[in-house]
């Protein structure tokens, strides 16, 4: 294991258009190159946004966007996580990511297991824990409301991650959610103490990449919904200590260096 250069991108996306966000995103990557970062993560639905509805959009696994990311990997000699994005196999689709290499192949790719309650109706929830064997170490990939989940990131004490990555699509509007009056900051609260709390018990880095700014996001009943993002992408130490943190829920980029040696450093199972 070794220093990582890692950049994380709180990004907006293009709202469905696929081929705007590819343009944005080599962009960025073009910008940030300068950083010589060995790995750059997106946030969730950072291709199309939230579908809610709108499944023409999902990628069977032969899409030609793979082929367009991969290019997008080799050519910026970098590791890449594209954020999240409606993946079709057969009838059923998931919210998955995937893991894609500086040679431009994808490892392999994760399917979300805990799911908002607008995509219950949509989606199925992925059932498999997926480990990224990659030049940097071990990865896992979280998706947004996975974070609360205690038993999900319990299943990873024996995988041993160096690196827990969170993809986020956290608004204010979940607020609206709750059935009882709760403090107005539960959303950043939330985030922070439970990015911490996975990268104290796994004793691994942990990145909570949130999407930016707002996106008005149309349903197929032409009902339109606010997504106003909380910001708040973070790079966590196993120590649980802040590395790093947007200042507010705007486009912004992180960068920091992580020393993977850190990882793992208590001797005991618990």
């Amino acid at each position: 294991m070794k220093k990582v250069r890692v950049l994380v991108v709180q990004y907006k996306p293009i709202y469905l258009d696929i081929k705007a966000n590819l343009e944005k995103i080599k962009r960025i990557l073009r910008k940030y190159s300068f950083f010589k970062p060995q790995l750059v993560i997106f946030p969730e639905y950072a291709l199309t946004g939230p579908l809610y509805g709108y499944y023409d959009l999902a990628f069977q696994d032969d899409n030609a966007v793979f082929k367009e990311l991969s290019l997008l990997a080799k050519n910026f000699n970098l590791n890449l996580i594209p954020g999240s994005f409606v993946r079709k196999i057969g009838v059923k689709k998931y919210n998955s990511s995937c893991f894609i290499n500086l040679e431009g192949k994808i490892l392999d790719f994760y399917d979300k297991q805990y799911l908002w309650s607008s995509e219950k109706k949509f989606l199925e929830k992925g059932n498999k824990l997926t480990i990224f064997n990659t030049s940097l170490g071990k990865i896992v990939i979280q998706i947004c409301a996975d974070l609360h989940s205690s038993k999900l990131s319990d299943s990873y004490r024996q995988i041993k991650p160096d690196l827990i990555i969170n993809l986020a699509m956290w608004s204010q509007e979940d607020i609206k959610s709750c059935a009882k009056i709760i403090p107005a900051n539960i959303e950043f609260n939330q985030t922070e103490i439970l990015t911490k709390a996975r990268a104290i018990e796994n004793r691994a880095y942990t990145v909570f990449c949130n999407f930016a700014d707002s996106l008005e996001i149309k349903a197929k009943t032409g009902r339109i919904y606010q997504e106003t993002s909380i910001g708040g992408s973070m790079i966590i130490n196993p120590y649980g200590e802040i590395i790093a943190k947007t200042d507010n829920h705007k486009e912004q980029i992180l960068f920091a260096e992580l020393d993977l040696t850190k990882s793992h450093w208590s001797k005991y199972n618990y």
